[in-house]
């Protein structure tokens, strides 16, 4: 079995709320704009990130009889490599992100991180190499 990435989807109850946050945000380029049909599609340093609407998506497969959502811990969380956490920390923190830690370092990992959150709840880590 040859298996290739092809993008990374992230399922969202909000969806003009995450578009807005990826693109006024974080400055995502956007690729596709199709909030009316339920789906947006960006570019990032070669990965490709959709979004897409979870309740379509559960009605897609047969899951849409359980609850949507569904109280638990993280499930995912979206990883970006920066060239500095603090500078980003600020910049985003200007803009309205939501972060859930201040800048940290992990001499353990040899990195500088910081968390935040998209307006659907999904953990993003932004990570800086401390050498």
């Amino acid at each position: 079995m040859d298996i290739k990435t092809s993008y990374t989807r992230l399922l969202v109850n909000d969806l003009k709320a995450c578009f807005e946050f990826y693109r006024d945000v974080l400055e995502f380029t956007v690729v596709t704009e199709a909030l009316e049909d339920g789906y947006a599609e960006f570019s990032i340093s070669g990965m490709k990130l959709s979004l897409f609407r979870r309740q379509e998506m559960a009605q897609m497969i047969g899951s849409d009889r359980p609850p949507v959502t569904v109280e638990c811990q993280d499930q995912v969380s979206l990883i970006f490599t920066i060239t500095n956490v603090d500078e980003a920390y600020h910049h985003l923190k200007a803009k309205g992100a939501n972060f859930v830690t201040e800048p940290l370092n992990n001499p353990y990992y040899a990195l500088k991180t910081v968390y935040l959150r998209d307006p659907d709840g999904t953990l993003i880590g932004l990570f800086q190499p401390m050498m």
